[in-house]
């Protein structure tokens, strides 16, 4: 996307040098031990079919749906990503999360099975169950467990006989009873995209959206003014995290985050906004779709920024996530 330039000074981009404690604790979760492997990405699907799985699962398309992750277009194949984004329209189940169970079950078809205990497929089922769920997906006349079209709905419909998309942990724990599965697949779904609203990551969000409007204050960190660390650092303080006070200390204190696989939450750092002796000297967090929330600089407010807005994007010196425990 194109963002306009805001054409901000760099000596107004200041922010308070005061210290504070280390952050204590990894806030996204641990991974989960190996589950299975998952599989799916981006393709076509004939319409007709489509309509009959809809149909057949009593879904109606037209769900929001978040946009891939760079993540998630490297890992996923195109037109498993496709048929996983229709599904989740139809039913409500997030393709993130369907994403993530092709992965884990069969690394997208890499690894049909059957496993020890006897499952099959892209999703690898259980006989007894696929009977029970298998659909024919694509309209060839048959509901095959090795063929995503067919696999992907029939999974989605076990969930939802589960409980999701309101209740994913248990609808997950229903469908490989784990609970390291469980994490492990929701990790990899929010690598994805997906952004749990119950997860410490979504509140960061809900939280500096709830600042938007407020002063930029040189030195203040809230709750009614902010600079720019000053903002981050309150946030997770909400959440129970603790951040150092400043741009740089914060850029220390957290795990280094490669832009494909920027999430919800994570912290975006700057470098030289101002002239100052550390490098790093301003900060946002990334609230998804190409959105930074920010204190920008004295006499503006709290607002949004598009990620590549010019200006920004010139001085943006990497991603971080915060993480409990000392990062070394």
């Amino acid at each position: 996307m194109a963002g306009p330039l805001l054409g901000l000074q760099r000596a107004g981009l200041k922010e308070d040098a005061v210290n504070a404690n280390p952050p204590t604790g990894d806030i996204f979760g641990s991974v989960g031990s190996e589950g299975l492997k998952v599989a799916g990405v981006v393709g076509v699907v004939l319409l007709a079919p489509m309509l009959f799985v809809m149909a057949a699962l009593g879904g109606t398309p037209g769900i929001a749906q978040s946009p891939a992750s760079a993540a998630a277009l490297a890992e996923i194949p195109a037109e498993h990503l496709a048929v996983m984004q229709q599904v989740a329209a139809a039913t409500g189940v997030p393709w993130q999360v369907l994403a993530a169970i092709a992965k884990v079950e069969s690394g997208f078809g890499a690894n049909m099975g059957p496993s020890s205990a006897g499952a099959l497929g892209y999703c690898q089922f259980m006989p007894g169950t696929w009977a029970h769920y298998g659909v024919d997906g694509d309209g060839d006349g048959r509901a095959d467990p090795l063929n995503y079209h067919d696999c992907l709905p029939a999974a989605a419909h076990l969930l939802l006989d589960s409980g999701a998309p309101g209740d994913l942990r248990r609808a997950l724990y229903a469908y490989n009873h784990s609970w390291s599965y469980v994490d492990h697949v929701l990790s990899i779904a929010t690598s994805y995209g997906y952004l749990d609203p119950a997860g410490i990551p979504a509140q960061a969000v809900v939280l500096a959206r709830s600042r938007l409007g407020l002063p930029y204050v040189w030195g203040a960190a809230g709750p009614e003014s902010f600079d720019c660390s000053g903002l981050t650092q309150w946030i997770y303080a909400q959440l129970g995290i603790s951040l150092p006070r400043t741009s740089q200390t914060q850029f220390n204190a957290t795990m280094p985050v490669a832009l494909e696989f920027l999430q919800p939450g994570d912290l975006l750092f700057y470098e030289n906004t101002y002239p100052s002796h550390e490098r790093i000297t301003h900060v946002g967090i990334y609230a998804g779709n190409g959105v930074v929330i920010m204190a920008t600089q004295p006499g503006e407010f709290v607002k949004e920024v598009p990620l590549d807005n010019p200006y920004w994007a010139r001085h943006f010196a990497s991603a971080g996530r915060p993480v409990k425990g000392q990062i070394v």
